[in-house]
């Protein structure tokens, strides 16, 4: 067959059409992901699963007579097309491997980034330091997935889901108008609580990283990794003292302190006013 060009032509055409097909799927870098800007961290281990899968899946196709015919034929009349697909072959190779490496060291924080899921700002900072030790050592040891950009979307990432899970523990007992002053700024106080643990159990790994000056470090941009969480911690901060204020308002309605009143019904007006505004205020 390799003679004849009929055949030749027809098999280019197909292995062409392979080459195209894996020019697309190599062009899903990390850049140029869809992905929301508040994504959290199990996207990162979904997005290396899926192109694993993808690339395991080629992989067994090419063991098949269906592709190993095409590309024997090609072989042997000398086609210009296999210089092509020689390239992209090594370059699957190293994805394949890029994506299960990536995979392995992301799975061993699956049971760190559980809590931030699922648990409340407490139950997060029990699991904050298992959670840096293993991307410490991710940092470390992972061949593919330690660069600065890789590294710094998973912390981006991280806080992304602190944030959702503070805001969903504020929020679950009901509207924050409608719930118990005290039990809501206790919730605030947690979550603050989770901010300032966060940055510090981070700054402790870097520290430890620093004593080996050789290895690699903590260098990343910490604006993009925490600074979402810090508007979101300014914005609770507001609020419990918001919360405060109307407590001891409150009390002074409730004491009935003679020349106040005016001044304390002023300011439930404005209160109510407040209320009935479509902010999110969190």
């Amino acid at each position: 067959a390799a003679a004849d060009q009929k055949y030749v032509a027809a098999y280019e055409e197909i292995v062409e059409d392979w080459c195209n097909q894996v020019d697309r799927l190599l062009g899903e870098t990390d850049e140029n992901r869809d992905e929301p800007d508040d994504a959290g961290p199990s996207t990162e281990l979904d997005y290396w699963r899926t192109r694993m899968g993808k690339f395991n899946s080629i992989t067994e196709q090419l063991k098949q007579p269906a592709c190993k015919v095409p590309l024997a034929v090609l072989q042997m009349s000398k086609s210009r097309v296999m210089k092509r697909w020689r390239t992209l072959d090594n370059t699957i190779t190293d994805a394949t491997n890029e994506a299960k490496d990536n995979v392995k060291y992301l799975s061993t924080l699956d049971k760190y980034i559980e809590p931030l899921e699922t648990g409340d700002p407490v139950t997060i900072i029990d699991a904050l330091p298992g959670l840096l030790n293993n991307t410490r050592m991710m940092l470390t040891i992972a061949r593919y997935y330690s660069t600065r950009e890789r590294m710094t979307l998973l912390f981006r990432k991280v806080t992304n889901q602190m944030i959702a899970n503070c805001r969903r523990y504020v929020t679950d007992p009901g509207p924050i108008w409608e719930q118990d002053t005290q039990d809501l700024i206790k919730r605030l106080h947690e979550c603050v609580a989770l901010y300032e643990a966060y940055q510090e159990q981070y700054h402790q790994t870097r520290e430890r990283l620093e004593q080996t000056p050789s290895g690699k470090q903590f260098d990343f941009d910490v604006n993009r990794i925490f600074g979402k969480f810090e508007l979101f911690q300014r914005r609770v901060d507001k609020l419990v003292d918001m919360f405060k204020t109307f407590e001891q308002f409150s009390a002074l309605a409730r004491h009935n302190i003679e020349g106040m009143d005016g001044f304390i019904t002023n300011f439930f007006n404005i209160m109510d006013d407040l209320k009935r505004k479509p902010y999110d205020l969190l």
